[in-house]
């Protein structure tokens, strides 16, 4: 039997919200459950940071490993790391694979592109957190957790700046930006130029089959640009491994479930 991995977009697939919801953490659990007594990794990946995702982890009591900061890097727990070889150098409680840059190197970037550009680009570290409680709407304790980025920057999405003209900027210096329009964000990504979700998702898969096991991986997400990169990273597992993948009409608990049971993982 192949081994299942569910790869959950915590962002646009569970989405924002829902842990404040009394009755939906009792039906995910129930589902997360189940998942593991077939065996199921399930493996959370997020724009948010660190301690974002281990509130979550901690919530849900998933134990497995979790990709943070848009592919910035991978975190495995040591005492539940299932891998004979593990992923990264242990620091901490966790074994930790980076892909991105270091967090200072994020913030030093975005000061010399907004020299480049001539225009000004404040980050999460410019906010204090009353400022963050009142943009994004954060209690006070969740904005603290939203400014212990690691390794990349998120910024406000400059209104009179060309998306490709950032790009190219950030490029020249050895970063990548993953650009947000202002229906879908105010706050754009900087980030190392090794930081890539496929990329990550590629590692945590090809440590997952290092036994020769077959895998089984199933994706959610609401973006489909999102669910073709995680397509394209089991593409390079081979071992007649399979992905399925399901397109989610919101971002939800319910929409969740919904698409975990359709899918015939439990």
């Amino acid at each position: 039997m192949a081994k299942r991995v569910v790869l959950t977009d915590l962002d646009e697939a569970l989405g924002e919200g829902w842990l404040e919801i009394p009755e939906s953490i009792p039906k995910v659990k129930s589902v997360l459950a189940q998942l593991r007594a077939t065996g199921s990794s399930v493996v959370l990946f997020s724009v948010g940071d660190r301690l974002q995702l281990e509130l979550i982890r901690r919530t849900l009591e998933i134990n497995d490993p979790f990709i943070v900061e848009s592919g910035s890097a991978i975190f495995t727990p040591v005492d539940q790391n299932p891998f004979e070889m593990p992923l990264g150098d242990r620091d901490g409680a966790y074994f930790v694979m980076q892909l991105g840059c270091p967090y200072v190197q994020a913030r030093a970037g975005l000061r010399v592109i907004a020299n480049m550009i001539s225009y000004p680009l404040k980050g999460f570290g410019d906010f204090t957190i009353p400022q963050l409680q009142r943009l994004v709407g954060l209690s006070e304790e969740a904005a603290h957790q939203a400014k212990a980025r690691e390794f990349s920057e998120l910024f406000m999405t400059p209104k009179a700046i060309e998306p490709t003209v950032l790009k190219q900027a950030a490029e020249a210096v050895g970063f990548n930006v993953i650009w947000r329009a202002a229906e879908e964000s105010r706050f754009s990504e900087l980030l190392g130029a090794g930081a890539d979700l496929t990329a990550a998702v590629q590692a945590l898969l090809s440590a997952y089959a290092s036994s020769g096991e077959p895998l089984a991986v199933l994706g959610l997400s609401r973006r489909q640009s999102t669910l073709a990169g995680l397509h394209a990273a089991i593409e390079t597992i081979g071992n007649e491994s399979t992905f399925k993948e399901h397109l989610l009409a919101s971002a939800s608990a319910d929409s969740w479930i919904e698409a975990i049971e359709f899918s015939g993982f439990l």
